[in-house]
């Protein structure tokens, strides 16, 4: 068995629980915090923001040294550091205590194992096949975002909320940091395979000449996949935050508007490995275009729903289009820069994107106070979402990926 599969299900796993206990498991802290602190949920809400904003100035260097080939020893680390985050959590006795684990630990952690530790990974085990590999890998965030709040509410539910940190301090230590350190290759010719499981390397087998951080900054495609990338992402944020209220609004019970955020979180599931094989098949541009439009289609949907099936098909018609964004970054980076020079671009990109990550979510939030509504919001995320798609146009991918010499195989089914 090619062992890049093995390394697939690892990436699986470290986007389930990097993402599950932190992300989507965060909502459900925020009243029991609230409560405990005297602060507002907003208050609260800032320590995700720190969180963001270490792990956006930390992933320029965690990217670099995945390149270098460090990938278990950081992988192994951030888990670590979860683990401890998760311990000191547990017993804070101010808010801003929180704000600083969140920020510091948790910042840093969460960089070194999440999404662009394992998409880098994933990406030096595949070439032909990243679009199928990158989509099951990240199937992973989509579970969580599927399982996570219910356990964790659960969780705090039985036993509180520092408890609850344990559990998950306990889950980071015990069993991710254990399997990282045990199955993380960092590329196939490490033990003599080559990506894909292919017979050969298709290429000469050596690194390429590292471009620097100054080319990376001023060539056209790195801008392009970054701003395409960050208008989806800050459209999907805003979209998923604001759902919920946006259901209650209509009339909805919260139970029933949870059904709808979880239908995208499930389709998004499914829209994951399906986009992920399809970027293996057709152009890569086409295939984004496509997610773009399902996403513009399931955002006009929920604006004209006004039955809970409609809301529910909504959601998922969304949810699907939106599965697809995720493993779609990592295949056309891969695309561009090659394996050899993918963890520095993720890296990279990730400050980068970050101004316009941060801007969807308050502005929905800003349109709903002035007007009552989040029509507007919605209308201008449809505005935007088609913007992406136009400056995708100025995206000029390679021939051949760089670094691999003659192009490979067509994808087997």
């Amino acid at each position: 068995m090619f062992f890049g599969w093995k390394i697939v299900a690892l990436a699986f796993l470290t986007n389930f629980i990097s993402v599950g206990f932190v992300f989507y498991s965060y909502g459900v802290f925020f009243k029991a915090l609230a409560t405990d602190f005297g602060g507002s949920r907003f208050g609260v809400s800032m320590g995700l923001v720190a969180m963001q904003l270490v792990s956006a100035s930390v992933a320029p260097l965690v990217g670099r040294m995945l390149d270098g080939g460090h990938a278990r020893s950081l992988m192994t680390a951030g888990a670590g550091l979860m683990g401890a985050g998760f311990i000191v959590a547990s017993a804070i006795g101010a808010l801003w205590h929180f704000y600083v684990v969140f920020g510091l630990l948790m910042g840093v952690g969460v960089c070194m194992l999440g999404g662009l530790s394992s998409s880098t990974l994933v990406a030096n085990w595949f070439i032909g096949r990243r679009g199928t590999a990158l989509g099951l890998a990240t199937m992973g965030i989509s579970m969580s975002g599927m399982l996570m709040p219910p356990i964790g509410t659960a969780l705090i539910a039985l036993v509180g909320w520092r408890s609850t940190f344990l559990v998950y301090a306990g889950i980071s230590l015990l069993l991710l940091a254990p399997a990282v350190w045990m199955w993380v290759i960092n590329r196939p010719e490490d033990i003599g395979q080559a990506p894909d499981g292919d017979a050969v390397l298709h290429g000469d087998g050596e690194d390429p000449a590292a471009p620097s951080t100054a080319a990376l900054l001023r060539d056209r495609n790195f801008w392009v996949i970054a701003i395409v990338v960050a208008l989806n992402f800050t459209c999907m944020g805003a979209i998923l935050t604001h759902s919920v209220p946006h259901v209650t609004d209509l009339g909805f019970s919260p139970a029933a508007a949870a059904w709808i955020l979880s239908a995208m979180a499930g389709a998004g599931a499914l829209g994951k490995p399906v986009f992920g094989a399809v970027t293996d098949r057709v152009d890569k541009r086409s295939a984004m275009w496509l997610a773009s439009a399902i996403q513009i289609a399931g955002v006009l949907a929920l604006l004209q729903a006004d039955t809970y099936p409609l809301l529910l098909l909504s959601g998922a018609l969304f949810g699907f289009g939106m599965g697809g964004v995720v493993p779609m970054h990592g295949a056309l980076v891969g695309a561009a820069f090659g394996r050899h020079a993918f963890g520095r671009v993720m890296g990279l990109m990730s400050p980068a994107m970050l101004p316009i990550n941060m801007i969807g979510q308050p502005f929905a939030a800003y349109i709903f106070d002035r007007t009552g509504s989040y029509d507007w919001a919605f209308q201008s995320f449809v505005v935007v979402f088609a913007l992406s798609m136009g400056v995708l146009t100025m995206l000029r991918l390679p021939e051949t990926e760089p670094g691999r010499g003659p192009a490979p195989a067509p994808a087997r089914a």
